[in-house]
């Protein structure tokens, strides 16, 4: 079906057909009571932002992302494990950012005690656009059927950022795929070629893996489980739930508990003599062991109150495995993808076969500081017309933190020029349009959209007692993937924030 021949009654058709689908498989957002405009007795959701129509993407380049997923994950496991390499990048950036600071202290402290748990988990999401360096596609129209599928295939695949904590959107990427291949399947609508998805089998059976991997309780009689932090008043639990669902049909059985960080994780967690994570369900209850910490919170700098700092040094010095570490955390960091885009610098940490891989998919990217490259970054960031091709990036996760093209001059100069190191300058992707047609509780828009896709991969590792050596790699695998698409006039995009939809690929 194209895009373009899309009726209004047909439309209709399909939306009808949409909003049944993502009411009846929890493709959702949760609107917290306190935070309603009115009372209601009941919880209130609504549908989640989707495509209407999946929107065409580039069939080799989506099985590239697929292929060096296993790579990327090996980059960062040594990455993370690699603290001498890490140490002066995160202390000179923790001069001028207060966040990597308590972070990295937080390690320290961890390394200076002494770990008792070496086995970590990884849950990682690497972000990708098409790049398809044409004045044509700068002009805000999408081309023709034909050539914008010539200008997909010859584009090049991009990478945005890699994501080591809190790799959301696995849940709801799998109900809209599952969503488009049924609709084509009724012939409701028509579309190249849909993948499917595993996102959550292989989201949960990472997380059986790493919870089998922790053996037997301290206590003999006692139980383990999983404890996911989350945060409070949080919209997002249709993506998180059914993970906590499907492990519990799991045989045996694994019970994991959520948990709001900071506060309820204090309240309701302790360490054992041997640091073992103890978990207290309600008063009456015996504690749980934890065999698992899966973060989906702990990652916006305002959890990090002095509560939050001793919460999460809880967390690390236990005998739980952290899915992911706080090295894990510190490594997803923009200044540290930055260095890694720097010459030679993969090669400490993968062959030079798989680092011209992974090298592939970098956009250029500088520092802001005083070294000949953050002058040279700063000339451009500063000049109104030069920084029109970049985007100014600082080290927080979320979305909606960047800064683009022309608005970098006036932002840049409001920064001292001591604490502009917290950025990094990052040439920007720039994506064949294509036609799309998108739903959220905003409005229906039908025009240019660019499109996102998101690897996931899933791993566990082992950090060697001596650390000059590399860790032992006891599972590394792809995991599903997920896809948005935003208008081409928005800069983010975070479906959960309103700007982007999630989305199956059409594949060309």
């Amino acid at each position: 079906m194209q895009v373009l021949d899309l009726g209004e009654e047909h439309l209709e058709e399909i939306l009808s057909e949409l909003e049944d689908y993502q009411i009846s498989h929890g493709s959702l957002l949760k609107i917290p009571r306190n935070l309603t405009d009115f009372e209601s007795p009941v919880a209130i959701a609504r549908p989640i932002g989707i495509s209407v129509i999946p929107t065409t993407f580039s069939r080799l380049h989506f099985q590239q992302a697929l292929d060096i997923q296993a790579l990327f994950n090996e980059l960062y496991i040594n990455v993370a494990e690699d603290d001498v390499w890490l140490q002066p990048i995160i202390r000179k950036l923790g001069e001028v950012d207060e966040f990597a600071a308590k972070l990295w202290s937080i390690w320290e402290r961890v390394r200076d005690e002494g770990e008792v748990q070496h086995l970590r988990g990884g849950i990682f999401r690497s972000d990708y656009m098409l790049h398809y360096n044409h004045e044509n596609i700068r002009s805000g129209k999408p081309a023709s059927d034909n050539e914008g599928d010539q200008q997909l295939i010859n584009s090049e695949l991009k990478q945005v950022e890699f994501n080591t904590y809190s790799c959301a959107g696995g849940t709801h990427a799998d109900i809209v795929a599952n969503m488009h291949r049924y609709l084509a399947g009724k012939h409701i609508h028509r579309a190249a070629y849909l993948p499917a998805n595993n996102a959550i089998n292989s989201i949960v059976e990472a997380l059986k893996a790493a919870h089998r991997a922790y053996g037997l309780p301290a206590e003999q009689a006692g139980q383990t489980a999983i404890l996911m932090t989350v945060q409070p008043n949080n919209i997002n639990v249709c993506d998180e739930r059914p993970i906590e669902y499907a492990l519990s049909e799991c045989e045996p059985p694994i019970v994991l508990y959520r948990v709001e960080f900071s506060d309820e994780v204090r309240r309701k967690c302790s360490l054992g003599p041997h640091r073992e994570l103890l978990f207290q369900p309600s008063a009456e209850s015996k504690a749980v062991e934890i065999s698992v910490v899966y973060q989906r919170a702990g990652y916006d700098p305002h959890e990090y109150d002095q509560q939050g700092i001793d919460t999460r040094f809880m967390l690390e010095r236990s005998r739980a495995i952290k899915c992911p570490t706080i090295l894990s955390h510190i490594a997803g960091f923009k200044k540290v993808q930055q260095e890694l885009s720097s010459p030679e610098v993969l090669e400490r940490f993968l062959p030079p076969d798989m680092a011209t891989k992974v090298r592939q998919t970098f956009m250029s990217q500088y520092p802001i500081d005083e070294s000949k490259m953050g002058m040279q970054a700063q000339k451009i960031a500063l000049d109104e017309q030069a920084s029109e091709n970049y985007i100014l990036k600082p080290s927080l996760e979320g979305g909606g933190h960047n800064v683009y093209g022309q608005e970098i001059p006036a932002f840049l100069q409001t920064v001292p020029k001591q604490k502009r190191c917290k950025y990094v300058l990052m040439e920007r992707i720039h994506s064949p349009l294509a036609h799309g047609v998108l739903v959220s509780h905003i409005d229906t828009y039908r025009g240019p959209v660019v499109s996102e896709l998101g690897v996931l991969g899933t791993c566990l590792w082992r950090r060697k007692e001596q650390h000059q050596q590399k860790p032992e790699i006891l599972a590394n695998a792809g995991a599903g993937w997920t896809f948005k698409t935003k208008p081409e006039n928005v800069k983010e995009m975070s479906v959960v924030k309103g700007y982007g939809c999630f989305d199956c690929p059409s594949l060309v």
